[in-house]
């Protein structure tokens, strides 16, 4: 079995840059290999902090770009294109507030929350799923035709019936492991592209 490594080239390239966590090259790995972000987009990032990925994204969309991170804790902004605002996700107004400061619809929407974790596996896998669900709600409603979502998934047995679900507001889905991810972890990323409001219209 490999062995642990809770310092291994991620973690020390994370420190060397100054990022608070390896997550960020999760991220920039994601978006090169979907070309899911361009200069001028608009992005929406939930569970943004500490910052690694607004980070990632501020660079990606760059000076004539936005993007806006949500978390339940405040958050500083890495840049001047990014906008951040401390909130519950559920809470309707916040969804609202995060809209316009988009000024648009989103072309991508980032998720990389997670419950606490409590060691009860149905528990835990259904507090997962219950904040995908969230990032799912909040996507269709910010998305732009065409517009992807990434969100970050733990293995289990109600996974494909979630990845199945998301069929049916994109055109492709597909689940990615980064490189950057610890050995041994169950996380996966999901990656959903060609977002389309009349399948989402048609799957209701």
């Amino acid at each position: 079995m490999p062995r642990y490594q809770p310092r291994d080239k991620f973690y020390r390239m994370a420190r060397q840059k100054g990022l608070p966590s390896r997550a960020a090259f999760k991220l920039e790995e994601l978006l090169a290999r979907y070309r899911l972000v361009h200069p001028g987009d608009r992005v929406l990032d939930l569970g943004c902090a500490p910052g690694g990925w607004l980070a990632v994204l501020a660079k990606a969309v760059g000076p004539k770009g936005r993007v806006v991170g949500i978390d339940l804790v405040a958050c500083r902004s890495p840049a001047p294109v990014v906008i951040t605002l401390a909130g519950d996700l559920n809470d309707e107004a916040l969804r609202q507030a995060a809209y316009q400061a988009l000024g648009d619809r989103a072309d991508l929407v980032t998720c990389d929350m997670a419950p606490k974790l409590s060691g009860v596996r149905d528990r835990d896998q259904k507090a997962m799923s219950e904040l995908l669900e969230l990032a799912l709600k909040t996507a269709t409603e910010t998305l732009k035709p065409g517009g992807a979502l990434v969100g970050k998934v733990f293995m289990n047995a109600g996974l494909k019936p979630t990845v199945e679900r998301l069929g049916a507001f994109f055109s492709a889905t597909d689940l990615v492991r980064p490189q950057a991810t610890r050995r041994g972890s169950a996380e996966l990323y999901l990656v959903a592209a060609g977002f389309s409001r009349a399948i989402r219209q048609c799957a209701k």
